[in-house]
């Protein structure tokens, strides 16, 4: 797809610029297919994050965490898969259980 540039005419970028959206937000409203008016004018949403701990060293105040990703090859997928199961654990807990115990170990 074109930059912002070759898709919002000056006068209305200048617009969005304006109304404190970025040319990020305007080009993923256009890709999104928002027509151009109201990928302009509507105020970007508010996100604010608290980034304060408990006593436990748990994020308070956060609605998700960084999220990460990776690919395993399929036979250690699977041994994942039972590991998870074998430990009665949700699949997020079993994770933030293996990783909080090699990072204490480290």
């Amino acid at each position: 797809m074109p930059k912002v540039g070759k898709l919002v005419p000056p006068d209305k970028l200048a617009i969005a610029i304006k109304n404190k959206i970025s040319r990020t937000t305007l080009y993923n409203r256009i890709r999104a297919g928002w027509d151009i008016d109201k990928a302009i004018s509507e105020p970007p949403r508010k996100r604010t994050v608290n980034l304060e701990r408990n006593e436990a060293g748990v994020f308070v105040g956060v609605g998700k965490g960084k999220q990460r990703t990776f690919s395993l090859p399929k036979d250690l997928d699977e041994k994942l898969d039972m590991a998870i199961a074998e430990s009665g654990l949700s699949p997020s807990q079993w994770i933030e259980e293996t990783i909080i115990n090699k990072l204490k170990q480290i």
